[in-house]
């Protein structure tokens, strides 16, 4: 007999009294079943995970930093829940895109599961390298998926999801996969990210928690506090602020004694496990979710204050270091359009100078509207925006549409699919927008097919478009990267204005380099959901650019209109 033989049946033996675990023993079980190294799982240096797997609220929310291990620690989760809960339970676990989910789940779970027993013994060899699904008995399954556009959610009832990078991921898809649990009696969910602006998913989800601070005690005075980065770092012989430390002053400053100081007695302290505690920061607050800000102080056998000094180094801007070396929520130029952006692109306009437009749209139970111009060297000008409730969409469709003489429309399709597919049939030019998630630079894709009677094939006009490279386009057209450069895109300050900047301002753009190297960009509403103007402007841009596809129409240009030139505050 092997000894693989016998540590397989000794796994089985130890699974089979599994039944006497429950959730708050997932640490437990996962020291004693799961590998690394060849030696058995510790939470050595990692101290501070075993109060979150202890945690048996319905709903976890970790916002986390970079480099702390939360994201092995959720995946060494799903195996020890999968084979400690009785009966069937199914998991799903979610990453920004399919790729991710495909590359993680190859990479970082199967070599827990090839390296342990207990695993070893509950799956078969043909689900280890299975790419999507991982089986360990009878109704005890792990998904692994994608959740961005495109990607559908499965039909199978869950017990459990965990959104890994929750914050990168589309938030439409999240809603899926939620509706996964209503026939659980679990209904379990676990959602980590590192954030990114402040009220992005991850950062809303954890400010709707009892939210759980790592909390430091000095071992001097016993004072206890939050430990901050900026607060509570002090580097020897440097008296400015710490973000003006670069790569080209680094070498000189004694970064490497820099201490962690505590707020009271200004002395050095510890921040080892047996000097910290997890405190809720609002406890009289009846939240279903439990939320845990991971900083790298969490770690700090792991993470040292130089490594998080030199790191404040590396990343292009600030902001970057806040949101994935330290854990924090923080917004910078290139997280979405500012007020004052918009403020330079609006302009004031009396009658249109086009003698034919385009039209974009956004559906819902309020319509909005926006029709606009393109002069011959290529400003996209928005000549006129209004909100209409869905009652009166087909009136003032076809009003706008005689009024400003539009040839290409472009609306999206969702959620009243029924109706643009009616008006299509009526008008040669309107054509559905959907939208798609794909990688590269590309746009828009157009699909049209022609009435074909012999086959009863209608006619289909669909444009798919790329919506995170959509929006990048609108930002780079509005706020140009070269400052001296016009922007290519006008608005005219109608009543709609206020409104129009609101919704220009309200969506952000969350945007990383994944750990598996692949790059992601994913523009998220605000928790006010007040963007429709900035779908109906990303509708007119394409609609804009397919004026040459107009039935009819070889060139659906402007006349008497070579350069649109403003003057005044609204030009760079």
């Amino acid at each position: 007999m092997t000894t693989e033989f016998y540590e397989q049946h000794l796994a089985r033996v130890r699974t089979a009294t599994t039944d006497k675990l429950g959730r708050k023993d997932l640490a437990k079980w996962i020291e004693r079943n799961t590998y690394i190294g060849g030696k058995r799982f510790s939470f050595l240096n990692h101290e501070y995970q075993l109060k979150i797997l202890q945690d048996d609220a319905q709903e976890l929310v970790i916002r986390k930093s970079a480099q702390t291990g939360i994201s092995e620690m959720s995946l060494r989760a799903a195996a020890g829940l999968v084979m400690i809960m009785p009966g069937s339970f199914r998991i799903g676990y979610t990453f920004p895109t399919a790729t991710f989910a495909v590359d993680y789940a190859k990479t970082r779970f199967n070599p827990i599961v090839t390296t342990s027993p207990a695993l070893r013994a509950a799956i078969s060899s043909d689900d280890v390298d299975k790419a999507e699904i991982k089986t360990f008995g009878t109704g005890k399954e792990i998904y692994f998926k994608g959740a961005a556009t495109g990607n559908a959610a499965i039909s199978t009832t869950l017990d459990m999801l965990i959104h890994d990078e929750l914050s990168f991921s589309d938030q439409d898809v999240i809603g899926d996969y939620t509706s996964r649990l209503i026939h659980s009696a679990y209904k379990w969910r676990i959602s980590l990210s590192t954030p990114t602006f402040p009220g992005d998913p991850i950062d809303e989800a954890f400010t709707a928690s009892r939210r759980m601070w790592n909390m430091c005690r000095c071992e001097h005075c016993s004072h206890v506090f939050v430990p901050d980065y900026y607060e509570h770092v002090r580097v020897p012989g440097w008296d400015k602020h710490l973000d003006e430390i670069s790569k080209e002053n680094l070498h000189l400053i004694r970064y490497q004694e820099a201490q962690f100081l505590c707020p009271k007695c200004i002395r050095p302290t510890s921040l080892q496990p047996e000097h910290r505690e997890w405190v809720c920061e609002n406890p009289s607050e009846n939240h279903i979710a439990r939320g845990y800000q991971v900083q790298p102080f969490d770690a700090p056998n792991v993470v040292t204050i130089s490594d998080l000094i030199v790191a404040s180094t590396k990343y292009a801007n600030k902001a970057k270091f806040k949101q994935f070396s330290l854990g924090r929520p923080a917004a910078d130029a290139e997280s979405g359009l500012t007020e004052e952006d918009v403020e330079r692109v609006g302009i004031q306009l009396g009658q249109t100078p086009f003698s034919t437009h385009v039209m974009g749209i956004d559906l819902g139970l309020t319509c909005h509207f926006m029709v606009g111009g393109v002069a011959n060297d290529g400003t996209l000008v928005v000549v006129h925006a209004e909100r209409v409730p869905l009652r009166d969409f087909r009136n003032r469709y076809t009003a706008l549409a005689n009024k400003y003489r539009i040839t290409i429309k472009v609306s999206d399709i969702m959620p009243y699919t029924d109706l643009i597919m009616s008006l299509s049939e009526q008008d040669v030019n309107l054509y559905g927008g959907l939208y798609v998630a794909k990688g590269g630079m590309e746009v828009y894709d157009v699909r049209k097919r022609e009435e074909d009677n012999d086959v009863a094939l209608a006619g289909l006009r669909q444009v798919a478009i790329n919506r995170n490279a959509l929006f990048d386009r609108l930002m780079a057209e509005i706020r140009p990267a070269d400052e001296s450069a016009e922007p290519g895109i006008r608005i005219a300050k109608t009543g709609e204005w206020e409104t129009i900047k609101a919704h220009l301002t309200d969506m952000k753009r969350a945007q990383a380099a994944l750990r598996n190297g692949e790059f992601t960009t994913m523009w998220q509403k605000s928790n006010k959901g007040k963007d429709h103007y900035h779908h109906a402007l990303g509708y007119l841009w394409v609609a804009a650019q397919m004026r040459g596809v107009a039935a009819g129409v070889l060139n659906a240009g402007i006349l008497g209109v070579s350069k649109f030139k403003v003057t005044g505050p609204a030009k760079r």
